[in-house]
């Protein structure tokens, strides 16, 4: 379900401003794991990345995103065994180009979509094939 459906139906219950917690775009790739919200590689992760934040950024109750997590977790897993590609950079600190320039664009324009002023991108990503299909459609 798309991050404008959650919202407007978080929002009509609580009535309150709405701050999205956590939220990841993963790939199943680099030996990690296919779980979760995968796109098909890292293009479109970062084109699922604009989408979602400039999507949520449009519900004029939201007022903010929060990305989990910074560092994608390692190949042999974190305590409780997940090992997501879902990072902005890699297990060797090397950052994901495609997310560091989404995040430029995106950044630069979000003030002006949550105004109104500036429509949402609505290119939504490509889906991987591994786990996750695509989100149907609002």
């Amino acid at each position: 379900m798309g991050a404008r459906v959650y919202s407007v139906a978080l929002y009509a219950l609580v009535q309150r401003p709405i701050l999205i917690g956590e939220f990841h775009i993963g790939v199943p790739e680099r030996g990690l794991a296919p779980r979760l919200v995968q796109a098909a590689n890292q293009v479109e992760r970062a084109a699922a990345y604009r989408y979602y934040v400039e999507q949520c950024a449009a519900h004029p109750a939201l007022v903010g995103t929060h990305w989990f997590q910074w560092l994608d977790q390692p190949a042999s897993g974190r305590n409780d065994g997940e090992n997501y590609n879902i990072g902005f950079i890699d297990v060797t600190d090397q950052p994901y180009a495609e997310m560091v320039a989404a995040a430029k664009l995106t950044h630069e324009r979000v003030l002006e979509v949550h105004r109104g002023t500036t429509p949402p991108v609505d290119r939504r990503a490509k889906a991987s094939e591994a786990h996750t299909p695509d989100p149907p459609r609002q």
